[in-house]
């Protein structure tokens, strides 16, 4: 017999970022807070402000490919002080030029992956709003620009000039954060050698057709198990609540300790 689910089930404590991004560390047995970052996908810098406003010493690059959503990032950047550093630039699984999917109204939203709008999240966000998400923009609200993407290991790599290629080499990456838009795997893929040194991944993972057909989780969960990590919790979950269909969610994988 099921159990009626609890109503502590719905405390927010129970999706508490930075509670498990710490304790994940923590389980490491090395440090308590991280004291370095990279944040993929960085959008407009609402995570790089998140994270230096719970780590004030934190370093952190922050990566972002769409030049609109660049210029905002960049602004947000100049006022965190000197441990922060920004690219325009996305990371994948190889140095190249890729077209980027990008939306003429709202002009920070974008994927490597063209949407799609027959997909359970654009149809279940119809008429939810007065001002139409993402998710009800037609064809004519798209467009495409060429970006420049890189692999985090070419990024760390030992010649590199970057600050945090420095703070990589003295000790490693504490924390990546990956949100891509159904672009996880190849920014993994580009980071072999960066996730043998890499003590916590923060990743989304899409379930449902907004972004094509994605790929098994298991493809996630491998990569990050040959890596040495292991899942360590769901930091968010994101159902459609008309169906209670998980959409998408947020996943902690961790370094455990010897």
């Amino acid at each position: 017999m099921l159990l009626e689910p609890q109503k502590r089930g719905l405390d927010p404590l129970y999706f508490d970022r930075r509670r498990s991004i710490e304790g994940a560390l923590q389980w490491g047995g090395e440090i308590e807070l991280p004291r370095n970052a990279v944040d993929i996908g960085a959008n407009v810098g609402q995570t790089l402000q998140t994270f230096i406003g719970w780590w004030p010493k934190l370093h952190c690059l922050s990566l972002e490919p769409l030049p609109a959503a660049f210029i905002e990032l960049q602004k947000v950047a100049w006022g965190l002080g000197e441990n922060v550093e920004v690219l325009n630039l996305g990371a994948s699984d190889k140095t190249d030029k890729l077209t980027l999917h990008g939306s003429i109204s709202q002009t920070t939203k974008s994927s490597f992956r063209k949407f799609n709008k027959s997909a359970e999240t654009a149809q279940s966000h119809r008429g939810l709003r007065d001002k139409p998400s993402h998710f009800e923009l037609g064809d004519e609200d798209s467009y495409e620009t060429e970006v420049k993407v890189e692999t985090l290991d070419n990024l760390f790599d030992v010649n590199s000039n970057l600050s945090a290629a420095k703070k990589y080499s003295e000790f490693g990456l504490d924390l990546l954060k990956i949100d891509t838009q159904g672009w996880e795997l190849s920014v993994l893929r580009g980071a072999h050698e960066v996730l043998k040194n890499t003590k916590v991944v923060l990743t989304e993972w899409q379930f449902d057709e907004v972004y094509g057909k994605p790929p098994s989780i298991y493809e996630l969960d491998k990569i990050l198990t040959e890596s040495g990590l292991r899942l360590w919790d769901i930091s968010h979950i994101y159902k459609d609540l008309k169906t209670m269909r998980t959409l998408w969610v947020d996943l902690v994988y961790a370094r455990p300790g010897p």
